[in-house]
């Protein structure tokens, strides 16, 4: 709802376009709302595998129909930080800067999915703010890596807000008992600086630890491991039976490792899945999902 009404606060008009990643959450998870209901058209663009969008291609978008009668005008363009489907990746500052520049030379702006923006921000070691005073407005999620229940806000300028309370409760968004949510939601902003690094380096000695057992089924590049995220490629088996094994517990594994361990993992793609790390998940718990994924694989292997 977050991301739909900012589209819907910057996109007045009807079949107006919005610019943004084929592979993003607003274009794939998001039932097409800003199609469905705001009658916003989307023009997808290629990412690349850091996250981004190329430079050249998005300002042949931006120019592509500018002033005829034949096109729909362009009115913002949507990135994502960090960058999900490229698994966890952080869009560099100066990106950001360019996409806004571009942007604001053709008349569109700049919205930011910025569910996990504090990902980013630890990652980058810079304060949240100098990741959006690029954009004209953002969303933020407290139920990713900040590990509240439940809770998402919109930010931008006094007007675009003072609209988006307006079409927040057109969507029937409105909750007037949002404080207990919001308390959790300050807990999560409060503990930010030292939950996010341990889930981070907690992500990379899995991603190290998986590449050192060396299997022909399983790959990782640590050096794309820079936030909460790892994606695993899987070679040999489908992703939903390797998922399947690693949360299945056997007498076996008992007997060899002492420990019964379940894993629980996302088939990603037909040929990856993917591991999150958040606050509930320890340095210990990731050992031994690595010693259970070591067991898994070695039945695997011949």
């Amino acid at each position: 709802m977050a991301n739909l009404i900012s589209v819907m606060g910057h996109c007045r008009r009807r079949g107006s376009q919005v610019i943004l990643g084929q592979e993003c959450h607003l274009n794939i998870y998001e039932q097409g709302g800003v199609a469905q209901i705001a009658g916003v058209h989307s023009h997808p663009l290629s990412d690349l595998p850091q996250g981004t969008l190329d430079l050249n291609e998005l300002e042949r978008a931006l120019t592509r129909g500018f002033g005829s009668a034949y096109h729909p005008v362009c009115e913002l363009v949507c990135l994502e930080n960090t960058h999900n489907i490229a698994g966890g990746r952080v869009l560099p500052i100066d990106y950001l800067r360019q996409v806004r520049l571009l942007a604001h030379a053709h008349g569109a702006r700049v919205h930011l999915d910025g569910a996990r923006l504090m990902n980013a921000a630890v990652a980058l070691r810079v304060p949240p703010a100098h990741l959006v005073e690029h954009c004209d407005s953002v969303s933020f999620c407290f139920s990713k890596g900040l590990g509240a229940p439940v809770g998402a806000v919109v930010g931008g300028s006094k007007d675009f807000i003072e609209e988006a309370w307006r079409l927040r409760k057109a969507l029937g968004g409105g909750m007037r008992q949002a404080g207990v949510l919001a308390a959790a939601a300050l807990v999560g902003l409060d503990e930010a600086e030292e939950v996010l690094p341990r889930d981070h380096e907690n992500a990379r000695r899995f991603a190290k630890g998986l590449q050192e057992l060396a299997s022909p089924i399983c790959s990782v590049n640590p050096a794309t491991v820079e936030t909460n995220m790892v994606l695993v490629h899987v070679a040999g088996l489908p992703p939903t039976e390797l998922c399947q094994r690693l949360q299945a517990v056997s007498a076996e594994e008992v007997a060899q490792t002492g420990r019964a361990v379940r894993v629980l993992l996302f088939p990603w793609t037909g040929r990856s899945v993917r591991a999150m790390w958040h606050r509930d998940v320890s340095a210990q718990d990731t050992e031994l999902a690595l010693r259970k994924w070591e067991f898994v694989l070695r039945q695997l292997e011949p």
